[in-house]
Order: C-alpha cells, then sequence, then structure tokens
C-alpha cells in the first residue's frame, strides 16, 4: 500500500511536470480562468440598461408628456417619437426593443373614468432584455399615472409590499456570472486536462515507457486525476480571490475550504469522464470532437445558465442522476453566494461523490481493457 502512495505521488509529478511544459495549455488555463470571466462578466448581461424605445403619441396631452419624460436612462434610452407607420418599419428593421402607443383622448377618458388601453409592442427577439424590459415600463407607467390620478394624497395603502434583495441586494448580474462563468472553467478545464493527460502520452509515445514500470493501472489513473484535480482547484481559488474578489469587486461570503471540498469531489468526477472520454481516442483532435457534446451536456444542462426548473420534468430528473454538474452548481451557489454549511449543502456533497465514485469505476475497468490491449 505504501509502495502504492509513493507511486502515484511520482506519476503525479511527472504530470505536473508535463503540464508545466505545455505551452498552449499554460496560455489556455490563463485565458480561461481570467479572460472569460471578465467577457461573460461583462458582455453577458440581462439587466435592463439602455434599452431603446419609441413612443407613438396619439394623445398629445400633459399626462402623455409625463409618462415620454418619465422614460429615462439608465434604463431606457431617451424615447424617440414616431409615427405609427415609422415605429412598424422601424421594429421591423430592429432599431428599437420597444414601441409605447399613447391611444388619442387616453387623458381625457381617464379624467372621465372611462377605461384606456396603453399598447406596448416589445421586439421579442431579443428575449430577456424584451421581458424584462417589458416590465419595468409597466411598473413604470402605472406608477406615473397612480400619481397623477391622486397627487399628493398622502392615502395609506391597504397592503404595503416591501421587496429586499438578498445575498445580491444591487441586482448587479455580473455578481452572479462571474462565479458561474468559474464553474463552467472549472468543468471545461478539467475534462481537457484529463483527456490531455492521456493522449500527450500516446502521441508522445511515453505512455509504453510508463506500461514498462513496475506500477499498476490504478496508480496511473489516479496520478492523472490528482494532477488535473489539484491544477484545477488551485487555478480556480486565484481566480475567485485574485480576479473575481479582488479585481471585480464582487463578494464571496461562504466557506473557502467548504467550495474546496466539493470542488475536488466534482473535479474527480469529471476528470473520470475526460479520461473516459480519452480512452476512445488517439489524437487530440479525435478527444475534441468528441468532447463538444459531452461539454454541451455538462454546461447548459447545468443551470447555471438557464433555472433547472424550465427544463421538462424528465430532464431535470435524467440530469440529477447522471450529471454530476447540476450538483456543483447548487453546491457552489449555496456555498459562495448564501454561506450554506455543510448541513445544507451535505446531500449535494454525497450526490456528487456517489456519482464520481462510479465515473471513477468505469474508467479504471476501461483503463485496464485499453492497456491489456
Amino acid at each position: 500500500m505504501l509502495q502504492s502512495f509513493v507511486n502515484i505521488f511520482r506519476l503525479t509529478v511527472k504530470e505536473l511536470r508535463a503540464l508545466m511544459r505545455d505551452t498552449v495549455m499554460i496560455v489556455l488555463m490563463g485565458w480561461i480562468f481570467t479572460g472569460t470571466i471578465f467577457v461573460v462578466a461583462q458582455a453577458m448581461s440581462t439587466d435592463v440598461r439602455d434599452v431603446s424605445i419609441g413612443v407613438i403619441d396619439e394623445d398629445r396631452s400633459p399626462l402623455s408628456r409625463r409618462l415620454i419624460g418619465a422614460i429615462q436612462p439608465p434604463m431606457f434610452e431617451t424615447p424617440v417619437l414616431l409615427t405609427p407607420e415609422e415605429a412598424a418599419v422601424a421594429q421591423v428593421a430592429g432599431n428599437y426593443v420597444l414601441a409605447l402607443t399613447i391611444p388619442p383622448d387616453f387623458e381625457r377618458d381617464l379624467r372621465r373614468g372611462e377605461t384606456s388601453k396603453l399598447m406596448i409592442l416589445v421586439d421579442a427577439t431579443a428575449v430577456a432584455q424584451a421581458g424584462n424590459a417589458s416590465v419595468f415600463l409597466q411598473r413604470l407607467i402605472a406608477s406615473e399615472i397612480s400619481d397623477w390620478a391622486s397627487p399628493g394624497s398622502g392615502r395609506a395603502e391597504l397592503v404595503d409590499v416591501v421587496i429586499r434583495s438578498r445575498f445580491n441586494p444591487n441586482m448587479t448580474a455580473k455578481w452572479f456570472s462571474a462565479v458561474m462563468q468559474l464553474m463552467n472553467g472549472v468543468t471545461i478545464l478539467t475534462l481537457i486536462l484529463a483527456g490531455a493527460a492521456m493522449i500527450r502520452e500516446r502521441e508522445q509515445g511515453t505512455i509504453e515507457h510508463v506500461l514498462v514500470m513496475p506500477v499498476r493501472p490504478f496508480e496511473i489513473v489516479f496520478s492523472k486525476l490528482f494532477a488535473t484535480a489539484g491544477t484545477v482547484l488551485v487555478c480556480s481559488l486565484l481566480s475567485l480571490s485574485i480576479v473575481i474578489e479582488t479585481m471585480m469587486g464582487i463578494p464571496i461570503t461562504g466557506s473557502i475550504w467548504l467550495y474546496v471540498l466539493g470542488a475536488a469531489i466534482y473535479t474527480i468526477a469529471i476528470a473520470s469522464i475526460g479520461l473516459l472520454l480519452a480512452s476512445f481516442t488517439h489524437t487530440m483532435g479525435q478527444f475534441g470532437l468528441l468532447m463538444i457534446p459531452a461539454i454541451i451536456i455538462l454546461h447548459l444542462l447545468s443551470g447555471s445558465m438557464t433555472p433547472m426548473e424550465s427544463m421538462p420534468d424528465w430532464m431535470q430528473l435524467l440530469m440529477k442522476i447522471t450529471n454530476p454538474a447540476p450538483h456543483f452548481v447548487n453546491f457552489t451557489q449555496a456555498v459562495l453566494y448564501r454561506n450554506a454549511g455543510i448541513d445544507l449543502v451535505a446531500d449535494k456533497l454525497a450526490a456528487m461523490t456517489a456519482m464520481s465514485v462510479v465515473a471513477l469505476t468505469v474508467v479504471l475497468i476501461r483503463f485496464r481493457k485499453v492497456l491489456a490491449n
């Protein structure tokens, strides 16, 4: 047993030295844990900001001018007055996300107590921004009309709804997207490093050297897993501390050590999947093609980009049974965002541990067959 630990340690050091000599892989790691986080956090945003809006004012009353004046930056661009014909052409051309139509006699009908309707045309090709912007515009209009109908009344409402945003009080999208991109980077890089560790041995012809050494197949597998997991963990911790917390100013309130525990279990599962995929290929090109569908499933169906609840029930169940990524995403959000303790994430740790054991068992069986051939 002691000799196995020594062999695993020496093979792990060999893997780390080989990785340090791989310039392309070093550049890739640096980009994934720095550049992609900045780009995604700054560029991918569903915040309502600078939404283009055109207004068809057919009433031309003090109330309509008040409504137009209330639509201001930074949520919206300065409204542009259009005719109905100009608005139709402009939305087809994609010039405006929203088009607000104020009908004739709008203010007069409201003063008489009659019902009047405003129409908001939404360019739904920009789904996230258009949906959020239309909701904000409706609230803005309702608030302005309410103030106009009873100015300075001071009348207390029967229900006073107070909304407090926890864990992200400013509702800043990059607080979410930066950490989730780091989690995606952990998944992608773990797959790549694990597969590259196997392919590198084959392409350079060193796998034969390893096979004639007095080592067992499981020692070779564990050395590659530990080298990959250790590298990814160190890089993710540095990115979390330096890039996300220090440079981007995003607070991380949860336990870093609990995150390390969950990330270590998760990287073992993903690295095992990477080694399993690499066992079916002989070149990095083949491995890259085989890795694409795996990344799509692990990334897009993990809940990091869209909520798991938006998926069909059968897909949610399938992903929770076969995919460790949803459990890791839930674990990370609970620990880093909401400062959850181990008692609240024990089920996620148990699920990832079970998947790691299954994936590791499968790759050990497969690796013995590969060596036998």
